[in-house]
């Protein structure tokens, strides 16, 4: 699985994630990639999921970063068909949260790219019995929701990028 990380500036900042990963029971692997802000893990799913990996990484004092997209849902006539929808697109691995609006045909789904991807939401729907409609629309629905550091940056007392970043947060 691949995770967004937010918040890290430097090598030690790398190492303090990929440390705090490795801890996590199931995981045998982890790789964080500063330039791609990127944790690339490899886990047994029976022991350790993404929540887990999520508050990992909360826990050294990063984010994970989250995207929130539209999805223009077509054939949904009733209170139960937006039901079955959100059911359907909960289960997707990935979905943090789910939105669905009958008088817009919409759904709004927050889920971690790496995850989850369009093409699973998709999935999801159609096996419901539903259907998205128009692509284009989808990919300009996109938008970045991103998890900010806990208070102080969580990073680690070498990080070089602390005190610059905490004297950056003060000014804004």
């Amino acid at each position: 699985m691949s995770l967004p990380i937010t918040g890290m500036t430097c090598a030690s900042c790398v190492r303090r994630v990929e440390r705090t990963l490795g801890k996590v029971a199931g995981v045998q692997g982890a790789s964080v990639n500063l330039a791609s802000e990127r944790a690339t893990v490899s886990y047994d799913p029976a022991q350790a999921g993404l929540d887990e990996l999520k508050a990992a990484v909360e826990r050294a004092g990063y984010g994970v970063r989250r995207e929130e997209i539209v999805l223009p849902i077509g054939g949904m006539t009733c209170a139960s068909c937006v039901r079955r929808v959100e059911r359907a697109l909960a289960k997707a691995p990935g979905v943090e949260s789910v939105a669905v609006n009958l008088a817009t045909e919409r759904a709004t789904v927050g889920y971690y790219p790496g995850a989850a991807s369009v093409a699973d939401l998709r999935a999801a729907v159609e096996r419901a019995g539903y259907t998205v409609k128009d692509e284009r629309a989808e990919e300009g629905a996109r938008r970045t929701v991103t998890a900010p550091p806990r208070s102080g940056g969580g990073r680690s007392p070498r990080c070089a990028g602390s005190s610059r970043s905490a004297w950056r947060s003060a000014w804004r």
